[in-house]
């Protein structure tokens, strides 16, 4: 027999007896092997997790197919192409590259987007000082402007300025109460001036002490945007009751403190920690001694109260925070404008757009599990539920609480240069049927303000 035909019969002769050991082992079931260990059995913490697992597979396939798996792909195309290094080359200037300025943009439904820059300068004019701008705008329709110097008086301690201009012709109002209706929609135009020095003094990795004396002045113009109608002509038809101090802007002085306590150290460490912070601001408004009106004052002050797990030890952190926000009037009325509000970009239920629930208080517990996407990027799943409320919480009834949820990305940097990508929905109260009545999305950068 030729060489070549005696290797051909060997492998037939192989591969058969493979074949046959292998339906033999199928025939014949390996015994299972006894380690010692009791069998597991079904428990009523696996019965429990099915009916959280059924409710949060919506938001675990937008965040696999929405966010996750795009994200990552878009991810190792910008660390393959060296995109964030390239960027950040073109945009920094300076002998010390002390100089950062990039484009920015801003896009929240319902209300008019901005484009415009953010501007860090370190060094500006003295070793220890920093200057940063923001600037966003889309026309003489909307304008927001922000400028602040810092400057290092003792390790961890800063003085600051900062002077704030925004004009808008947008804004939204509903009405106020718990159970103002989606149906109310209306807009209105006003435009805000503020100037404040500032101390601040760090202690611990993201603990902190400010405290802002300065002065802030509002108007009111006529505006309205999107096709909703515009508020003072609701109000001349007898379609809304007249919100307090509408079209009396004010002129005064304000001061605002906060203490923000937070365990949790700075990443790559674990996120688990506690936070607390507690904050108020009183302001006097001067116009009325000129103007012949009654004088008015007021103080707003809150704070909240949270705690959050780290789950792995690599910041994928499931978070719980109760909030509370009370404004009492000095003298006088609380202008509508200085009420709490619910909604909008740092917001206490981020599925209603900005001044969607405006009263005299609120309460808001909010569940949150966020993860690291990227370096710079963090995932965020959000449940809240809460409303405004009266005087004191008068008229507090767990029945009439909304619900707001929120699914998306966000930059981990600091605030007044943060990017985010957010989808959320609001609800009816619960009394109502809890009914989907409010459609959030934005995109973009927050221009510090």
């Amino acid at each position: 027999m030729q060489p070549w035909l005696r290797r051909i019969a060997c492998a037939v002769v192989v591969l058969v007896a493979a074949t046959s050991a292998t339906a033999a082992l199928a025939e014949e079931k390996r015994p299972e092997q006894d380690y010692g260990r009791p069998k597991e059995k079904t428990d009523v913490g696996d019965v429990l997790a099915w009916p959280a697992r059924v409710v949060l597979f919506p938001l675990y396939l937008v965040n696999e197919f929405v966010l996750r798996r795009p994200l990552g792909l878009l991810v190792v195309a910008v660390e393959k192409h060296r995109v964030v290094e390239t960027v950040r080359d073109f945009f920094t200037f300076g002998s010390r590259d002390q100089i950062t300025i990039y484009p920015s943009a801003l896009f929240d439904f319902g209300l008019l987007p901005s484009v415009g820059f953010n501007l860090s300068w370190d060094y500006f004019l003295a070793e220890k000082n920093a200057l940063d701008v923001h600037f966003g705008t889309w026309g003489l329709d909307w304008i927001a402007i922000k400028a602040s110097s810092k400057y290092e008086i003792a390790k961890g301690e800063h003085l600051g300025l900062s002077t704030q201009f925004w004009r808008r012709r947008d804004n939204p109002y509903f009405g106020t109460g718990p159970r103002a209706s989606h149906d109310d929609y209306t807009r209105y135009g006003s435009q805000t001036f503020e100037i404040a020095p500032k101390y601040t003094r760090n202690f611990g990795s993201a603990s902190y002490f400010d405290t802002v004396a300065g002065g802030r002045g509002l108007d009111f113009f006529v505006g309205t945007c999107c096709g909703e109608p515009e508020l003072s002509r609701s109000l001349a038809n007898g379609l809304l009751p007249s919100p307090a101090g509408f079209g009396r802007g004010y002129y005064g002085g304000f001061q605002r403190s906060r203490l923000v306590l937070d365990s949790r150290k700075p990443r790559p460490a674990e996120g688990s920690g506690v936070r607390m912070d507690v904050h108020e601001e009183t302001m006097f408004d001067l116009s009325g001694k000129n103007a012949g009106e009654s004088a008015r004052s007021w103080i707003r002050y809150g704070g909240s109260l949270g705690a959050a797990l780290d789950l792995n030890g690599k910041n994928r952190v499931v978070g719980l925070t109760v909030d509370a926000e009370l404004v009492d009037p000095i003298q006088g009325q609380v202008p509508f404008t200085d009420q709490v509000t619910i909604g909008g970009k740092g917001g206490l239920m981020p599925g209603y757009i900005r001044n969607r629930l405006v009263d005299r208080s609120a309460v808001v517990a909010t569940l949150q599990y966020s993860w690291p996407v990227w370096v710079y990027l963090d995932g965020i799943i959000q449940l809240a539920t809460g409303n405004v409320w009266g005087e004191h919480f008068a008229g507090f009834e767990p029945k009439a609480s909304r619900l707001s949820g929120s699914v998306g990305v966000r930059s981990n940097a600091e605030r007044d240069t943060a990017f985010e990508l957010t989808a959320g929905v609001g609800t009816d109260p619960l009394d109502q049927g809890f009914a989907v009545s409010s459609f959030r999305f934005l995109i973009g950068s927050n221009h510090g303000l």
